[in-house]
C-alpha cells in the first residue's frame, strides 16, 4: 500500500530532465554506501575472497583497535551540540546511522586514517571527504558545484586506478594462470593419448 506504486507524475513534466534536475541523495549515496564500502575495503572484508582483500590499503586489526579506542576516548570531550559523539567504528559500523557516517567522513576519517592508510590512498579518500564537506553547505555557489564535480571525479579516478585496477589485475593474473594450467594439461593429455 505504500512506497513506489507506479511511474512518477514528475516524469510527465516536459521541462524536467532526469537526473540533472534533482540533487544527489547524499544520505544514501555518500553516507550509507560509499563510506561503508570504503571502510570494508580498508578492513579487508569487502570481498568474500581473502586473496582479493589482500591489498595495500587494508589496515590491520591492531590499527583498527587503536582507531576504535581513539574514537571512544574523544567521545568524552565532544560537546553534544556537535551532534552524536563517535562510536567505535570497528565495533559499531554496522549500526551506524547517516549522521554517524557523515561525522566519520567529514570529521574523523582523515585524522584517524593518517599514518595508517598509505598516503596515496589517504589522498584519494581526501577528494571524497572535501566533496562531501562542500555538499553539506547550506548554499552552493556555481564554483562550489564545479569543485564538487572535480573532487568526485578525482575520487572516482583514484578508486578506478588504485582499488578497482588492483582487483582487476588479480583476476587477470588468475585468468593467465588458469590458461597456463589448461595448456599444460592439453600437452600432458596429448602426450598420453594414442595416435
Amino acid at each position: 500500500e505504500i512506497g513506489v506504486t507506479g511511474r512518477s507524475v514528475l516524469l510527465e513534466i516536459e521541462t524536467t530532465r532526469f537526473p540533472t534536475c534533482f540533487p544527489i541523495d547524499i544520505m544514501h549515496l555518500f553516507y550509507e554506501n560509499i563510506a561503508l564500502y570504503m571502510l570494508k575495503h580498508w578492513m579487508g572484508c569487502f570481498f568474500k575472497d581473502s586473496i582479493l582483500n589482500d591489498q595495500p590499503y587494508v589496515i590491520n586489526n591492531k590499527q583498527w583497535t587503536e582507531i576504535g579506542i581513539e574514537m571512544e576516548t574523544v567521545r568524552k570531550s565532544i560537546p553534544t551540540d556537535f551532534g552524536r559523539p563517535p562510536r567505535n567504528i570497528l565495533h559499531h559500523h554496522n549500526g551506524y546511522k547517516a549522521e554517524e557516517w557523515a561525522s566519520w567522513i567529514t570529521l574523523y576519517s582523515l585524522p584517524l586514517l593518517k599514518d595508517r592508510l598509505p598516503a596515496n590512498y589517504l589522498k584519494g579518500w581526501s577528494f571524497f571527504v572535501k566533496a562531501v564537506q562542500l555538499c553539506q553547505k547550506r548554499v552552493l555557489s556555481l564554483h562550489d558545484q564545479e569543485e564538487i564535480r572535480k573532487l568526485l571525479l578525482l575520487f572516482y579516478q583514484h578508486y578506478e586506478r588504485y582499488i578497482y585496477y588492483n582487483i582487476y589485475f588479480i583476476y587477470l593474473n588468475l585468468y593467465c594462470f588458469f590458461i597456463k594450467i589448461i595448456l599444460f594439461l592439453v600437452i600432458i593429455i596429448s602426450f598420453w593419448l594414442p595416435d
